[in-house]
C-alpha cells in the first residue's frame, strides 16, 4: 500500500489566518499610536528619533513588503489613487526645499503624514474595512476624551510620564489662572484641532449609515467639554459652527429629539455656571464663551470675568500685521525658509516671532508654490467630498467627513496645523475608501449577464 503525502501550498491569494491575525494586529498598533499616543514617547536616536508612530509605520510597512503580493497592492494603491496626482507639485516643492535649505525636516515631516494616509488605506481596504475602523476611532475618542476630563481635575496631562524625547512636550499651559488641557499634544490648541476633526462622527450611525444626532450623547458631550477646557477661543466658535451645520444636516425628527435634549443641557448647564459664577471653573466657562461673543461682535462682555483688553486688542492688531508677510522683501516667494529656522522677521516695523496661522506659515515654510500646492490639494479634495455627500450619492459619511475636515481648515485661519495633518488626512481616507467600494458595487449592478441561446 502506498502512502500519499499531501503537502499544504502556501497560495499567494489566499494569506493563512495566522499571518492575517498578526497584520491586524499591528495595524490596530499603528492606528493607536497615529490617534493616542503623543510623538514625544519613543526611542531617541541620533538625527531620526523614532517616534511611537514612526514605529508602527516602520512595522506595518515591513509586513508589507516583506511580502510579495502585498508589496504589489500597496505600491498599486499608491500609483492608480487619484491622491497621488493632487499631491504631486507639492511633494516635488517640499523635496526642493530639503535640498536648497539644507532641511530633512521639511521634506520628512510632511511626507511622513502622506505616507501614513497610503498605510491607513491600505490596511483598511485589505484589513480592517470601513466599519471597523470607524468604530476603532470612536473608542480612541472616548479614550482621549476621558483623559481630558481627567487632566482638567489633575492640572496636567497624563502623557507626561510618557516623555522620552527631548524637544517636544512643552509643558503645561494656563491662560486666566486656568489650565489649558493638551491630552497627548504638545500645544493645547493641536488638540483643539483634533476634536475639530473627530466631533461629527459623534453623531455618525456606522450601521445604518446616517446621521443620528444622539448616537454617541455621551461622547458629544465630551467633545464639547475638551474643546472648553482646551481654552482656544478659535476653536470654541468654530465648534459652535460645526454643531449648527450638523444639526441642519440631521434628518427633521431626529433633529427635533436633539434640539429638545440640547435646550434642556443648554438651560442645566447654563444654571449651574452662573451658580458657580463666583468659582474659578464658573469664571473660565463664561469667559471662554464671552470672549467668543466679543470677538464676533466687537463686545467686552469677557472683561467681567478676567479678559485683559489690551491683550484681545494686541492679538487682533497682531493678525492684521501678518498680512503684510507676502509684500517683504526678506522672503523668497518662490523658495520657502523650510522648518529648521526659528521664525523672526519685521513686518511694517513691528517683530513678529510666532505665525499663527497655517496659511501663512505655509507660505514662509514653502513660498507661493508650496502654499497654493497645498491649497488646490484641500480645495480639490474638499469640492469631491462634497459631491459625493450633497451630489447623487447622498454620502453621509462624506458629509460628516466634509464638516469635521471643512471646520477643521476654517480653524486653521487663526492656528498652525501643529501636526494634526495626519487626522485630516485619517478621515479623507476612510472616506476615500468608502466611496471606492461604492463605486466597486455600483459598478457590479451593470455587469451584464451572458444569455445563452440553443443553437
Amino acid at each position: 500500500m502506498t502512502d500519499f503525502i499531501v503537502r499544504e501550498e502556501k497560495s499567494k491569494y489566499i494569506k493563512p489566518a495566522r499571518e492575517n491575525k498578526i497584520f491586524y494586529a499591528c495595524s490596530i498598533f499603528f492606528l493607536f499610536n497615529m490617534f493616542v499616543m503623543p510623538q514625544y514617547f519613543g526611542i531617541p536616536t541620533p538625527g531620526f528619533d523614532l517616534t511611537v508612530l514612526r514605529i508602527g509605520i516602520i512595522l506595518v510597512s515591513l509586513m508589507i513588503f516583506a511580502d510579495t503580493e502585498r508589496a504589489k497592492d500597496f505600491l498599486e494603491i499608491i500609483k492608480t489613487s487619484l491622491l497621488t496626482k493632487t499631491w504631486a507639485v507639492y511633494v516635488i516643492v517640499i523635496l526642493y526645499t530639503m535640498v536648497f535649505r539644507a532641511d530633512f525636516n521639511a521634506f520628512l515631516n510632511p511626507f511622513m503624514e502622506i505616507y501614513a494616509t497610503y498605510l491607513v488605506i491600505y490596511v483598511v481596504k485589505k484589513s480592517i474595512g470601513v466599519e471597523n475602523i470607524l468604530k476603532l476611532v470612536i473608542v480612541f475618542c472616548y479614550i482621549m476624551t476621558l483623559l481630558g476630563v481627567l487632566e482638567a481635575f489633575l492640572g496636567f496631562t497624563p502623557f507626561c510620564y510618557l516623555v522620552t524625547l527631548d524637544g517636544i512636550y512643552t509643558g503645561s499651559f494656563v491662560r486666566s489662572g486656568s489650565y489649558r488641557i493638551m491630552s497627548s499634544f504638545s500645544h493645547s490648541l493641536g488638540y483643539g484641532l483634533f476634536l475639530i476633526i473627530v466631533t461629527p462622527l459623534s453623531v455618525y450611525n456606522i450601521d445604518e449609515k446616517k446621521i443620528h444626532l444622539v448616537q454617541h450623547p455621551l461622547l458629544l458631550i465630551l467633545f464639547v467639554i475638551n474643546v472648553f477646557m482646551t481654552g482656544s477661543r478659535s476653536t470654541l466658535g468654530v465648534l459652535f459652527l460645526e454643531l449648527a451645520i450638523l444639526i441642519v444636516l440631521a434628518e427633521r425628527e431626529n433633529r427635533k429629539r436633539f434640539l429638545v435634549g440640547f435646550v434642556m443641557f443648554l438651560l442645566i448647564f447654563s444654571a449651574v455656571v452662573f451658580a458657580l459664577q463666583g468659582t474659578s471653573f464658573g469664571k473660565y466657562v463664561l469667559l471662554q464663551v464671552t470672549t467668543v461673543i466679543d470677538s464676533a461682535f466687537g463686545t467686552t462682555y469677557s472683561v467681567k470675568y478676567g479678559a485683559d483688553l489690551n491683550a484681545l486688542g494686541a492679538s487682533s492688531n497682531y493678525r492684521e500685521q501678518l498680512k503684510g508677510i507676502f509684500s517683504v522683501s526678506w522672503l523668497n516667494p518662490i523658495l520657502g525658509l523650510g522648518r529648521k529656522r526659528a521664525f523672526s522677521g519685521v513686518i511694517n516695523g513691528n517683530v513678529i516671532r510666532s505665525i499663527d496661522s497655517f496659511y501663512i506659515a505655509e507660505y514662509v515654510r514653502y513660498a507661493y508654490p508650496g502654499m497654493l500646492s497645498f491649497i488646490f490639494f484641500l480645495v480639490f479634495w474638499m469640492i469631491k467630498m462634497a459631491l459625493s455627500a450633497f451630489g447623487k450619492q447622498k454620502n453621509n459619511l462624506a458629509k460628516i467627513v466634509v464638516v469635521g475636515v471643512g471646520c477643521y481648515l476654517l480653524n486653521l485661519y487663526w492656528v498652525d496645523s501643529l501636526q494634526t495633518f495626519k487626522y485630516m488626512y485619517l478621515m479623507i481616507a476612510i472616506w476615500y475608501c468608502d466611496s471606492e467600494v461604492k463605486a466597486s458595487a455600483a459598478a457590479s449592478r451593470y455587469i451584464k449577464k451572458p444569455i445563452w441561446r440553443k443553437k
